[in-house]
Order: C-alpha cells, then sequence, then structure tokens
C-alpha cells in the first residue's frame, strides 16, 4: 500500500508541468529548501544536538533571546527564515542557467556554505544573532544549510524546463571541431577570415 501510494506521488510529478520563469523556479525551488532545512533544525533541536532551530535564529532579528519562547515571536521568526531561503533561490536559478545544470548539486552545495558563512557567522559578528555556547551548534546549522544547498538545487532543476539551462559541454558536443576553433583563434581572426571568404567568393563563380 505504501509503495503504491510512493510510486502514485512519483508518477504525478513526472506529468508537472515544468517552468521556465526563473523568478518563481527560484523562489519555489528555495522555499522548498528552507522547509527542509527547517524540518532537519527542528530534528537535531528535539535530538538536542544543537540550542536552537532557524525559526530561532531567525527570530533574533527581531527580539532579544530571552524573549525567543513566546510563539507569536517564533512565527516572525518561522517567516523571515522561510523568506530568505525563498529569495536565496533566485540567484541559484541564475547561476545554473549561466553554468548549465551539470553538476547542480556541487553548485547548490557550493551556494549554501556561501550563504551560512555571509548569514550565520556574519549575524554573529555584527550582534544580530547570539553567538552559540556549544560547538555541535555551529556543527549542526553547517548541516542544516548544506541541506538546504542540496535540496534547492535538486528542486530547481526538477521544477525547471531543461531548455532554459545552457551548457558549453552541450555546444561543444554539437560541433567540437568549431568550438576549439573559435576558442583558439579568438574573435580577430574569426573577422579576419570571414573577410577573407567573402573576397574570394566572387571568384568561385
Amino acid at each position: 500500500m505504501i509503495l503504491k501510494s510512493i510510486l502514485k506521488v512519483a508518477d504525478s510529478a513526472h506529468k508537472v508541468d515544468k517552468m521556465k520563469d526563473s523568478i518563481t523556479i527560484g523562489l519555489l525551488g528555495g522555499l522548498i529548501g528552507a522547509i527542509t532545512s527547517d524540518l532537519t533544525s527542528a530534528v537535531f533541536y528535539k535530538a538536542k544536538k544543537t540550542e536552537a532551530t532557524f525559526s530561532h535564529t531567525a527570530a533574533q532579528f527581531f527580539v532579544t533571546p530571552t524573549s525567543l519562547r513566546r510563539k507569536n515571536r517564533m512565527v516572525l521568526g518561522q517567516l523571515l527564515h522561510l523568506s530568505v531561503g525563498s529569495v536565496l533561490g533566485i540567484p541559484l536559478v541564475y547561476i545554473l542557467k549561466k553554468t548549465g545544470k551539470d553538476h547542480y548539486l556541487s553548485k547548490g552545495l557550493t551556494a549554501s556554505l556561501l550563504t551560512w558563512i555571509i548569514l550565520y557567522h556574519g549575524g554573529q559578528k555584527f550582534g544580530l544573532i547570539k553567538k552559540p555556547i556549544y560547538v555541535k551548534t555551529h556543527h549542526t546549522s553547517l548541516w542544516s544549510h548544506i541541506i538546504y544547498g542540496l535540496t534547492s538545487a535538486k528542486a530547481i532543476v526538477w521544477l525547471a524546463d531543461p531548455a532554459i539551462f545552457t551548457s558549453s559541454a552541450k555546444l561543444m558536443a554539437k560541433n567540437p571541431s568549431q568550438h576549439f576553433a573559435h576558442s583558439v583563434a579568438g574573435p580577430d581572426a574569426r573577422e579576419h577570415n570571414d573577410a577573407f571568404t567573402q573576397s574570394e567568393t566572387p571568384y568561385l563563380h
């Protein structure tokens, strides 16, 4: 029964129309990554492997750490975390569009590590986030960010129409000799070659 349900969901997923709008793809992909990382963070918190969830950390941008237990302030933190995670999916889409979707998990991982350094450590440096007492909190935060990057990249590739991604490997595969000649000769040589071809054309008649 469970296996049948999983197969049904997978079959439905393949039938979903692929998107071409970069902003929408980025927002949805980033949101999926943010939700996944938030669930991971909550599991770590339940297991007492971290001092705070992403919601706790994000709420510190609005209130002091001592008042985080109030539900309405935790909701603010949750909304901020999901919003930031969703928006961060947009630049990842443009990175994949520019460089191609090959090795997309590695690119998502790199983006998530940069996000962890800028937001997590930057927030602590400027006093926006309270520094954790235990080292394990840093470790779980890093793992949660890694999961965000991998999940977001996977979701973006799954949601997007493959036609929006470009890849130098694909261009080279279509015409490897021309691609190699152009890359070696440079634009000036190509212009000179075109001019030479045009000047020689009348003598062929």
